[in-house]
């Protein structure tokens, strides 16, 4: 087996030089004098809606139907443009079309002035005279696009670019309409967000003159409010348009019925000493079982849940115990996990009996992390029974991206598990398994395949949830627990998530490494090569595959491969770097196949629906050619100039927006590959920004890059030694070496 190698590159910063030409039409796409007419009724039929309906808005909400997945850059320009100001400032919101997966469209919610629309529709008429007389009534690609094509714009009252503009619009949108919510959770309390207007939710319902004495409801936030069903139907019937998102309020732990005795063993462990800590926020902790000393718990409940709990404190201790057992101890608990990374100290959060608000979880846990800095791995297995929305990340899922985002953390969430009874078809994951930063894992049985209880994603119809599988036991195949009673067996996607904190916390405060290359290595090392394959055809439930049992099989590579990490950080439109020197054979070829696994944490805007990362990081990484450009592995023309790839295409092959990038070349009957002349291999990370206010901060990613040599030939001394003569420092990765480090870091060193 070979170490993993560690390679510092010097990473450089460029510039976006290109300059954006005047619009034309996308391939495919044209307009006509009669689609004007169809935009024009559509914007006048809102306005009649609003009209006649109750005045709470100085302005109003209008959704664009587009006839695509759209990307920012083709969204409307001059369609709804209020005067000195961009179109794209105004979305306050972003969803799918409710068409079948694969061919679902874009519908983006914008906040418009009345006037803005009424310009609009006379702007519609005019190019409807423009397309008469210049176009016979139709714009295509042959008489729009082409230079050659010399068109007179003066007479219209409009500019050549605005013309251009509206005609390119016109082209990507179906329709207009009025804004409505679908897919509302059936449940006695929910979680109600509003569109961003100038608009409180507690000014709203003053407007409304709702009934505080009759209606049960509470304020989070400007624009988010729980309320009860009775009044959940009220604003429906009032205020359907200005409802954003629906979510259920309530996160929850569900019980198996256990029909076993507690094994009651006399249990024996050394006391705690320097281990690193996992932080676990869940239900509450029975300090009297016997790893107990291992755990720092604390009962995060105000004086009102104590009361509550009053006649359920046994019951209330059970789940909460179970995964602190295995983080502890989980290996002896289970010898046929045991991980070799040994065990762990908890800092243990009990912060409810079965069930919480979700809010009221979230308000804990951000107050949690922010007095407990010293933590970065967090197991979190509580979770909802309903499933996520198509459209929207759920609320608990949005606070814990952003804590992530702004804090060096990572959060470890289970699964959630379908509880019921009968299972025709598979549910989507319930909340906060829809985080996007965080580790989902799912459930997998010994022979790995998957749990009968599991649930499925994606996320927002494309992000790849859960990330990574393990092994959760099924139930007649469990995994062992500690509980008050003592030993049981059990099962769940609980049961898998606490073994997968264990390796993170072991890669991030043992092995030093940062987190963004940790999440990195868990993920590759779950994928491997069988990913790119299909084997894992069930990928909406497995994610990337299952993560070995061993941390030195993720902490090393096969004989015949190169496996090495590279970390940075995008300051810049483009991160790169041209001189990876991977070894050549005698015919002056290089005889590898590569994958590289990409991971970083980017701040997002759960009020922007469906376009939910504020931010993008591209990835390339291949031989450089003679032009100086990378030929990717992943053949990634996406910003190439020249290239053409269109929103769908861009997510699906190359995982746009995502904040997980995974490329691989298939290892199959593999050929080396051509050198172009004394060009080394190179990585180029793009940076793209969704809104129009740019953020213009850092943002740290890790890669993991695997080279397999076709012919297992162990060539890992010849990269080492290439690395070296063109100054790069490259160190290997040595498991006792950094627990040294780390025994020698956690010593307390006393003065005389």
């Amino acid at each position: 087996m070979n170490k993993i190698l560690q390679v510092k590159l010097n990473f450089r910063g460029e510039d976006n030089k290109s300059k954006p030409g005047l619009r034309k039409l996308r391939k495919g796409n044209q307009t006509s004098a009669e689609k004007m007419d169809a935009l024009c009724e559509d914007l006048q039929g809102i306005l009649r809606f609003y009209e006649n309906s109750p005045q709470f808005l100085e302005n109003i909400l209008i959704d664009v139907n587009y006839n695509d997945i759209i990307a920012k850059s083709n969204r409307i320009h001059a369609l709804l443009k209020p005067s000195g100001k961009q179109t794209n400032d105004m979305v306050v919101g972003a969803r799918f079309s409710d068409a079948p997966e694969g061919q679902e469209n874009h519908i983006i919610t914008y906040y418009i002035n009345k006037k803005t629309v009424q310009d609009t529709i006379a702007n519609l008429k005019k190019i409807k005279q423009f397309l008469k007389d210049k176009l016979n009534g139709k714009a295509t690609e042959d008489n729009f696009n082409k230079q050659d094509n010399e068109l007179n714009y003066a007479g219209y009252e409009l500019s050549k670019s605005k013309i251009r503009d509206i005609i390119v619009d016109c082209s990507v949108v179906e329709s207009f309409s009025v804004p409505h919510i679908t897919g509302v959770p059936d449940r006695e309390s929910v979680l109600v967000t509003f569109y961003k207007t100038e608009l409180s939710a507690s000014k709203l319902l003053e407007k409304l003159k709702v009934d505080d004495m009759r209606h049960r409801y509470y304020f989070y936030g400007e624009d988010t409010i729980s309320v009860d069903k009775e009044l959940y139907n009220f604003l429906e019937e009032n205020v359907p348009y200005m409802i954003s998102m629906v979510s259920s309020d309530f996160s929850k732990i569900t019980l198996e019925d256990i029909k076993q005795e507690a094994d009651n063993r006399k249990m024996e462990i050394p006391d705690p000493g320097i281990e690193p800590t996992i932080g676990v926020i869940d239900t509450l902790f029975d300090e009297d079982v016997y790893f107990g000393k291992w755990v720092e718990n604390h009962d995060y409940l105000d004086d009102i849940e104590k009361m509550m709990l009053d006649g359920r404190a046994s019951n209330s201790r059970y789940h909460g115990t179970t995964i602190s057992s295995l983080i502890v101890d989980g290996p002896v608990l289970n010898p046929w996990l045991d991980d070799g990374c040994g065990r762990f100290r908890v800092r243990h959060f009990g912060v409810c009996a079965e069930r919480i608000s979700t809010v009221k979880l979230m308000q804990k846990i951000r107050e949690i992390v922010t007095k407990n800095p010293d933590i970065h791995v967090w197991n979190l297995s509580l979770g909802t029974d309903d499933e996520v929305s198509k459209n929207f990340i759920s609320y608990d899922a949005a606070i814990l991206d952003q804590l992530q985002a702004q804090k060096n953390i990572i959060f470890v969430i289970s699964g959630t598990n379908d509880n019921r009874s009968e299972r025709r078809e598979i549910l989507r994951v319930g909340s906060p398994a829809d985080s996007l930063n965080a580790l989902v894992v799912n459930s997998v049985r010994r022979d790995e395949t998957p749990a009968s209880y599991s649930r499925k994603g994606n996320i927002l119809s494309f992000f790849n949830k859960p990330d990574v599988s393990y092994y959760g036991g099924d139930y007649n195949e469990r995994i062992t627990v500690y509980t008050p009673e003592g030993m049981m067996d059990e099962y769940g996607t609980s049961f898998a998530a606490p073994w997968i904190s264990r390796k993170l916390c072991y890669l991030i405060d043992i092995m030093g490494m940062p987190r963004e290359v940790a999440k990195a290595l868990i993920i590759d090392s779950a994928a491997g090569w069988q990913y790119k394959l299909g084997a894992y055809r069930n990928k909406d439930i497995s994610g990337y595959g299952v993560v070995p049992i061993k941390i030195t099989d993720i902490l090393s590579s096969a004989n015949g491969e190169i496996r090495f990490i590279l970390y940075g950080t995008s300051r810049k439109y483009k991160t790169v770097n041209y001189a990876i020197p991977v070894p050549r054979d005698d015919e002056n070829k290089y005889p590898f196949v590569a994958r590289a696994t990409m991971c970083y944490f980017p701040e997002c805007t759960r009020a922007q629906g469906v376009d939910y990362t504020n931010r993008e990081l591209s990835l390339k990484f291949g031989r450089i050619k003679k032009d100086g450009t990378i030929d990717d592995i992943n053949v990634n023309v996406q910003d190439e100039e020249g290239a053409y790839t269109d929103e769908r295409q861009s997510r699906k092959d190359f995982r746009k927006w995502e904040n997980t990038k995974f490329i691989s070349k298939i290892l199959k009957n593999n050929r080396a590959l051509k050198s172009y002349g004394e060009r080394l291999w190179g990585i180029s990370i793009i940076s793209k920004e969704r809104l129009s206010s740019q953020m213009k901060k850092e943002l740290n990613f890790g890669v993991v890059i695997t080279l397999k040599e076709i012919n297992d030939i162990n060539r890992i001394d010849d990269f080492i030694k290439a690395c070296s003569l063109k100054g790069l420092l490259v160190s290997e990765i040595d498991i006792q070496n950094n627990i040294n480090i780390y025994h020698m870091n956690q010593e307390e060193v006393i003065f005389d």
